[in-house]
């Protein structure tokens, strides 16, 4: 038996199809094919059952499946311990992201795996496929920005949806965004001038021909929620990032349909990387905890 079919099998479980888990390894779907079959052979038993359209594993495959995963765990602790080389990992991470939703995430891989050396470092999402392409990080974990790139891999997490706030201080007139035909003395306070939030407000604003009188580009997602606070101007953000100033009354969810009104979580990799222990641990993670 060939341990890489172990891999191959728990990616499987991890997918909804063969095809999935063949493009995640990097394989052609037979060769997904062949490594089940072979698996089957070894342990004598049937994995996995058709049902409607997808692969499902069987009662016996969901037997074993507790023992590869002791077998898969042992293997890259080994490997961790005896191979410099894999004991760091190099994420790219939207800051909304790191600031709101990774502390759980990154404790847990702190516990599982303790001798990885973590590097994590914030960017553009509209740069994350540079990133990936010149090899400054190993992983991403980023908003969907509808740029893709035939040698990147990626797929969606989860997705958050978007809230268009301001300040309780702002008056009346000011919070109006129904009424259209408006000219606001307000600045949409944003990260970036051409990124992501200022596309879901855009729409809404030209239907209703509300007009703002400038931009503010800030590059610190609590810098935002402090300058929004203090009637500055208005902002999109994931509702996670201003939740509890929501609830507080130090912020003010204007009324605004955003277009669009969530946000996809992606992650991606380059298609040649090796995906290493900590890697897959990581992924893991994301996909359990965000």
């Amino acid at each position: 038996m060939e341990l890489h079919y172990l891999r191959t099998l728990k990616v499987i479980t991890e997918s909804d199809s063969f095809s999935e888990a063949a493009e995640k390894l990097s394989y052609t779907r037979s060769t997904v094919t062949f490594q089940v079959r072979q698996l089957e052979k070894d342990f004598g038993i049937t994995l996995f059952e058709r049902i409607g359209k997808k692969m499902r594993l069987t009662h016996e495959g969901q037997a074993i499946l507790p023992y590869v995963d002791t077998i898969l765990s042992s293997y890259d602790q080994i490997l961790i311990s005896g191979n410099t080389e894999v004991r760091k990992l190099r994420i790219a991470v939207s800051e909304s992201l790191l600031t709101y939703r990774f502390q759980p995430i990154i404790q847990a891989f702190r516990e599982a795996m303790p001798l990885v050396d973590l590097e994590i470092q914030t960017g553009s999402c509209y740069n994350i496929n540079q990133i990936l392409l010149d090899g400054s990080s190993d992983l991403a974990i980023h908003y969907e920005v509808g740029h893709t790139e035939p040698n990147i891999f990626s797929k969606t997490l989860t997705e958050y949806p978007l809230v268009f706030f301001g300040s309780p201080l702002l008056s009346d007139a000011e919070r109006d965004f129904s009424t259209p035909n408006q000219k606001k003395a307000l600045s949409f306070i944003v990260l970036e001038l051409d990124g992501l939030y200022r596309h879901a407000i855009d729409q809404m604003l030209s239907e209703r021909n509300i007009t703002l009188s400038s931009d503010m580009v800030i590059g610190s997602i609590a810098a935002i929620i402090r300058c929004t606070k203090m009637r500055l101007g208005v902002s999109v953000l994931p509702a996670f990032a201003v939740e509890r100033e929501l609830e507080d009354g130090q912020l003010l969810r204007l009324d605004g349909a955003l277009a669009p009104d969530s946000i996809s979580v992606l992650y991606s990799y380059h298609k040649n990387k090796r995906l290493s222990p900590a890697m897959r641990c990581f992924l893991k993670l994301a996909e359990e905890m965000l």
